[in-house]
């Protein structure tokens, strides 16, 4: 999440990370999959809010959890827990057993680019370095120099999901949005009513609605989220489920919030513990896409994250311009087509602006012919080989 100063009163972003589902190889320009199946091939977009890249890639920052005035832990007991829980001797180890599915599952199913670590970041092109600005770059292709709030507005820039609504011709419940907070339905469409959208505390309409929908529509209220602007992500997972079930959708955005919450609250055993129950949500997401048929072999999956944090144990429950950290971020692609490369070094320069025209091309379109200013596709994810 943003510094409070960036919040506003209709809402503030919940930031998120993100998958990208990918398909498809290249040795040159990229070229999507051939068959995607009968219907086609499918795309689903995962983001997380503000994961910083020393836990995905480290594992424990031992740096913040050994200080109490840093890590926000008030008993040593429950330092000791998290270390037994997702420690490691080295950060190998405490990554995957703070993420087990995400390194030992769907990075050896794919792609991950962006460790700083190994000289490979992965950067936003915006300036503002907080969430809003963050989303709408990997919605769109590029940045936008007008989005500077949280404000839960619409824009006029059309998200890749509308550019594959219309070169599709799908349904409007072929394309859909679920999210936290409030913003990512604005944010992902500049037009109202365009595809499915639930966000923030919003009930599914009854027309659209499973009885787990409708359930999980009314404890959504009962369950105090840490910020009013959100909801609890279990929410918003448990509704991604139900939909992606009855629905099926071609192109799906689910978004999630929690770990920014926590990290701005500076609860260091919370914001790791969140982590792990995403990597589970991860997990239980791909297991259910396998058990489909319309899915199976015709899925890609891109996760990421709209903004990094501060590097510094003392700032590293902030994000800004001009903060060290804030500016890096990561995406991970598997499924459909893509190679199985694990973390890819060296690679292609690659930046938030590529996310969009990635899962255009694993659709099987020209991002080219809708917005040339977009980033373009990520090499990785075609099977283009290691830069020089």
């Amino acid at each position: 999440m943003p510094e409070r100063w960036f919040r506003s009163a209709s809402g503030c972003a919940i930031c998120a990370l993100a998958l990208f589902v990918a398909s498809c190889a290249g040795s040159r320009a990229p070229q999507p999959a051939a068959d995607g199946g009968a219907r086609g091939p499918s795309v689903i977009l995962i983001t997380i809010d503000g994961l910083r890249s020393e836990e995905l890639f480290r594992g424990v920052d031992e740096r913040v959890l050994a200080s109490p005035e840093n890590s926000g832990i008030e008993y040593e007991d429950e330092a000791v827990r998290v270390r037994e829980a997702f420690g490691g001797s080295t950060p190998q180890r405490s990554r995957s057993a703070l993420m087990p599915f995400f390194w030992d599952t769907l990075v050896p199913s794919g792609v991950l680019l962006g460790n700083p670590d190994l000289g490979e970041p992965v950067l936003v092109k915006n300036d503002q370095w907080f969430s809003a600005p963050g989303y709408i770059e990997i919605l769109t292709g590029e940045p936008h120099a007008d989005v500077v709030s949280n404000d839960a507005i619409r824009y006029p820039y059309p998200s890749f999901m509308e550019i594959a609504k219309r070169a599709l011709d799908l349904g409007y419940t072929d394309v859909a949005t679920i999210g936290s907070w409030t913003g990512f339905a604005t944010l992902s469409s500049s037009e109202p009513d365009l595809f499915f959208t639930n966000t923030g505390f919003e009930e599914v309409a009854p027309a659209y609605a499973t009885e787990r929908m409708l359930w999980l529509g009314e404890i959504q209220h009962d369950i105090m989220s840490l910020w009013p602007e959100g909801r609890s992500d279990a929410v918003t997972y448990g509704i991604a489920a139900e939909y992606i079930q009855k629905y099926k959708p071609r192109v799906l955005y689910i978004a999630f919030g929690e770990t920014d919450d926590w990290a701005h609250e500076r609860r260091y055993d919370r914001y790791l513990d969140y982590i792990h129950v995403f990597d589970d949500y991860l997990r239980r997401l791909w297991t259910l896409v396998q058990s489909i048929d319309e899915y199976r072999d015709a899925t890609t999956i891109i996760i990421t994250t709209d903004h990094g944090r501060g590097h510094d144990p003392k700032e590293w429950v902030e994000h800004a311009v001009g903060l060290d950290g804030s500016e890096e971020i990561w995406i991970a692609i598997a499924g459909r087509g893509v190679p199985r490369r694990g973390e890819v070094v060296p690679a292609a320069p690659v930046t938030q602006s590529d996310v969009a025209a990635t899962a255009l091309e694993l659709l099987g379109i020209d991002y080219r012919k809708f917005n040339p200013r977009m980033g373009p596709p990520i090499p990785a994810a075609f099977g283009a080989p290691a830069q020089p």
